[in-house]
Formats: C-alpha cells, sequence, structure tokens
C-alpha cells in the first residue's frame, strides 16, 4: 500500500479507542499463534477491555494509534512497572513494549520504527529507567538499529496455568 506519510495521524489513544486496542491484540495475537486454541476467545476480549481500562485510566499504559484516510493502521503500547531499584536501574522504573502491530497492507513505511520513537521520548520524559519487549522475527531488527539489546540475564518464565 502506497502510503502518503502526510496523512498520517499519531495520536494517544483513549478509553473509546478500547474495542480498536483489543482488535489490533487479537490481531497480533492471531498472526503469532495461527493454530492457538480459540475456545476461550469471549473471555480473553473481556480481560483485554478490563485490562486496557483499567491500565489506561490509572495511567499504567501509554498507547499510541496510526490513523491513515480515517482508519486506524498501526498501534503500540507502553506498560509502565516498577521493580525495587538496583545499581543499573536506580529508580526501578521499567516500561514494556507492546502491542506494537501494523496491519499488513500499511507495513514497510517506518510507522512502527515512528511509534516505538515516540514511546521511547514518553519513557524518557516519565524517567523510565529501562525498555523491553519481546520481539518477533520480523521486528528485532528494528529495535536492534534503536539500541535495544539482550539483557545480560537472560528472562525466563513459569505459566501457572500449567503448573
Amino acid at each position: 500500500m502506497l502510503i502518503n506519510k502526510d496523512n498520517l495521524v499519531f495520536r494517544r489513544a483513549t478509553l473509546r479507542d478500547i474495542p480498536e486496542l483489543v482488535k489490533f491484540k487479537l490481531m497480533l495475537l492471531d498472526e503469532l499463534n495461527p493454530d492457538e486454541d480459540k475456545t476461550n476467545l469471549d473471555t480473553l476480549k473481556n480481560e483485554l477491555e478490563s485490562f486496557f481500562k483499567e491500565y489506561i485510566e490509572s495511567n499504567k499504559m501509554i498507547s499510541w494509534l496510526v490513523e491513515y484516510e480515517g482508519e486506524i493502521i498501526s498501534t503500540s503500547g507502553l506498560v509502565l512497572w516498577r521493580v525495587p531499584p538496583r545499581y543499573d536501574c536506580l529508580h526501578g522504573r521499567y516500561g514494556y513494549i507492546t502491542n506494537m502491530y501494523t496491519i499488513q497492507k500499511a507495513r514497510k513505511n517506518g510507522i512502527s520504527t515512528k511509534l516505538i520513537k515516540i514511546l521511547i521520548e514518553e519513557a524518557k520524559q516519565l524517567n523510565i529507567d529501562i525498555l523491553n519487549l519481546h520481539a518477533t522475527k520480523d521486528g528485532i531488527n528494528t529495535y536492534r538499529k534503536l539500541g535495544f539489546t539482550e539483557p545480560i540475564d537472560p528472562e525466563i518464565e513459569l505459566n501457572l496455568n500449567n503448573y
């Protein structure tokens, strides 16, 4: 899709945008996990709506959208959280970048890169110490070009739903 970048509208998401945030999160999940069991889709939608409402209202999440010709074509998110401070993270303030998704026909136009740069500036204004994210194979080089590196300590997880 040929995009006139002068017609892109970058704006912060509001509570009115929650249906679009849910839709884009589901598109992202479906693209990353096409064979996922969707038995709990209604529960997932409700949980996403609750999450976005709670986190946007409490300013624990900043989300930006991109509109083109009246259509939302891209989303992003920055979830704010805190841990006990340490030497390389003196305030313990983290930002987790999530919900980075651009519709297929609008990709390769620098939209996600600009969104990430906006989130980085927001994080700097909020005195966030460290930004982290989970990158897809398609997106990892964009993040590396912006200065993201492998963490010193590997991150592991335990899914308590399966424990």
